[in-house]
């Protein structure tokens, strides 16, 4: 692992660090079958989702700036210090994260730090922003672990993550998952530009393209143009021309490989069952990529038909995706949806591996003494990822015999 002196720098600096190294097509700059996917030192933030290390992160905000911070109403940023396995950086622009999973600063919120808010060019190993994810509605601590791990075995890029106990003003409130940020550097990475627009659900093509939250719309005076193409094509092409129509928009391959491994992973609150944590990414001179984020429910249902998106364990009202359902009704696709389905099951959905990754995340959780509310979490872990390793294997038995594989 590079050394932490390399871990803060100025933009000129990090690429002495070799911070700003392309990613490979899996999102980690490693073996597209995932078992390099997060090897540290390999890309930026090598260090930070280095999976091996339970790392320490602690945050510290001047009373004048908690009000602020712990209004869920406001976007602003507030100058925090975070100090990341020893290494500390000052002026980071830190707000809360999450909608159900959003927590007071009395218990134990999920944040986003964004490096180079307040310092022009500042970097934590090599990263502009990181993620902070309190896994509230996760105790197993490794469901967008497993995940993600899917999605790059399947071909198609994820966040990497790795695990942190985190304190905030010198409180302990315990265990977090660090996820890699979508964001400009990161699309970069994927794509080879960052500079597209950038749609983030939930939101789904019926509600039309006004309705999308455009990143950076207001700043960089950006047209929703692309978005209303594509969504006039889901909206009122018949479906005899919807798979050519589609084409000229979507990179259809990505999309179905993306809806089959969020069935084959049971994801239920991403873009095919609700249409929620999901981006629509388009690549500039190209078409538009659905991109996954935010997998931190633990989706345990080893049965889920992965053949009915309208299966909502959360027994709410939210419509699947609408474009899955449009596949479903048009023979190709949903002949082309099945192959992929079929692929992923067998080749990505890899039960050896899936449970080595549990292993890794059970070693480093246990790899040093933890108090407090991070030993806490540490109980709730281990009786929550005995229920994740029974859903990895339950899974892959339910979808070789639903399949046929």
């Amino acid at each position: 692992m590079r050394a932490l002196t390399c871990l803060v720098a100025a933009a000129t600096l990090a690429l002495g660090c070799g911070g700003d190294t392309p990613a490979g097509p899996d999102g980690g700059g490693g073996d597209p079958d995932g078992g390099g996917a997060d090897a540290p030192g390999t890309t930026a933030g090598g260090a930070v989702f280095d999976p091996s290390v339970l790392h320490t992160l602690t945050i510290t905000v001047d009373a004048q700036y908690l009000a602020t911070l712990d209004d869920d109403g406001s976007t602003a940023r507030v100058p925090a210090t975070i100090t990341f396995d020893g290494t500390v950086v000052t002026q980071v622009g830190l707000r809360k994260k999450g909608a159900s999973s959003r927590r007071p600063l009395s218990g134990k919120s999920g944040f986003t730090a964004k490096f180079n808010e307040f310092v022009p060019g500042q970097k934590l190993d090599g990263l502009k922003k990181l993620t902070i994810d309190n896994a509230i509605e996760d105790p197993s601590l490794v469901t967008g672990h497993l995940s993600y791990e899917v999605f790059r075995r399947a071909g198609l890029p994820a966040p990497r993550t790795a695990h942190a106990t985190v304190s905030f003003n010198g409180v302990d409130k315990g265990l977090f998952v660090l996820e890699e940020s979508t964001n400009d550097d990161y699309l970069e990475a994927q794509f080879g530009d960052g500079t597209g627009n950038v749609y983030e659900g939930p939101w789904d093509f019926p509600k039309g393209a006004a309705a999308a939250e455009l990143r950076d719309e207001v700043e960089d005076g950006r047209s929703r143009a692309d978005l209303e193409a594509l969504t006039a094509v889901v909206m009122d092409t018949p479906d005899a021309q919807l798979e050519a129509a589609l084409a000229q928009h979507l990179d259809v391959d990505r999309f179905l490989t993306n809806y089959a491994v969020e069935m084959v992973a049971a994801l239920w609150d991403n873009y095919a069952i609700v249409a929620w944590n999901f981006y629509l990414y388009h690549v500039p001179g190209g078409r538009f990529v659905v991109l996954t984020h935010g997998v931190n429910w633990p989706y345990f249902h080893a049965d889920m038909d992965p053949f009915d998106i309208h299966f909502n364990p959360w027994n709410t009202s939210d419509p699947p995706g609408f474009l899955c359902d449009r596949v479903n009704d048009v023979p190709a696709l949903a002949a082309r949806y099945r192959a992929e389905l079929e692929r992923v099951a067998r080749d990505a959905w890899d039960v050896p591996t899936l449970q080595a990754r549990i292993d890794a995340v059970d070693a480093a959780l246990h790899a040093r003494p933890l108090t407090g509310a991070s030993l806490e979490n540490l109980g709730r872990f281990e009786g929550a990822v005995a229920e994740a390793r029974a859903f990895v294997t339950a899974r892959k038995a339910y979808l070789t015999t639903r399949l046929g594989l």
